[in-house]
């Protein structure tokens, strides 16, 4: 089913955030995140600082939701590409190597995106009348691991939702390690994770099995 078309109060309501977002992000690009205050961001935007609360009461909000729209883009840019790769792998490890290079360009925002996504985890409800700021990166694994159950390329016993929060977090803590050891860098640690989740850590029946030792009584 086709969701409904928003409101003129949602649509509103959207445009005021991507107003909200897009200044903030133009003042960290200028001035570096940790020297720019919510009082600036309010004033530059030209909005009451209470209105900026309501709509992003942190300031890793604005992050989070500049990111969700640059990854909705990023998306439909790359839609035809993804769609020419004939299997549910080889569209998993190009989106995979496209995601390593947005993140590593971002990599100064990070640590405040990923502290967001994980505070908001935690969080039993959300803060009434803030903007939701949910994972579309979760979003889009989870259609793609829908899709690829479909064609019977994985297990389709297993809830695709289930799957990608599970993904989701190998991905997250790809970023970590690689924000503490950039070596090895961001695609390669990406690419792990997604063998991790498709193959798992027990010998696969080909590989041989190394002769048992003997050991001392």
């Amino acid at each position: 089913m086709n969701a409904s078309a928003p409101s003129r109060r949602e649509r509103k309501r959207d445009q005021t955030a991507d107003h909200l977002s897009a200044t903030a992000y133009r003042l960290f690009e200028a001035h570096g995140y940790d020297a720019v205050a919510m009082e600036q961001i309010a004033a530059a935007a030209d909005v009451a600082k209470a209105t900026l609360y309501k709509y992003f009461p942190v300031k890793e909000a604005l992050i989070a939701h500049r990111f969700r729209l640059d990854i909705a883009a990023g998306m439909a840019e790359r839609a035809g590409a993804l769609a020419s790769y004939p299997t549910f792998e080889a569209r998993m490890r190009y989106l995979l190597r496209e995601s390593a290079v947005w993140h590593a360009e971002r990599r100064v925002y990070l640590p405040h995106y990923i502290r967001y996504l994980t505070s908001e985890a935690q969080r039993c409800a959300p803060t009434p009348g803030a903007v939701t700021v949910r994972s579309d990166t979760r979003s889009i694994l989870a259609a793609m691991f829908r899709a690829a159950q479909q064609t019977g390329e994985i297990d389709a016993a297993h809830v695709a939702e289930e799957i990608a929060v599970s993904f989701e977090y190998l991905l997250l803590a790809a970023v970590n390690r690689w924000l503490a050891t950039p070596v090895p860098d961001l695609t390669e640690r990406y690419l792990a994770a997604f063998d991790l989740l498709m193959y798992g850590v027990a010998r696969r029946p080909r590989d041989p099995i190394p002769p048992a030792t003997e050991t001392s009584p």
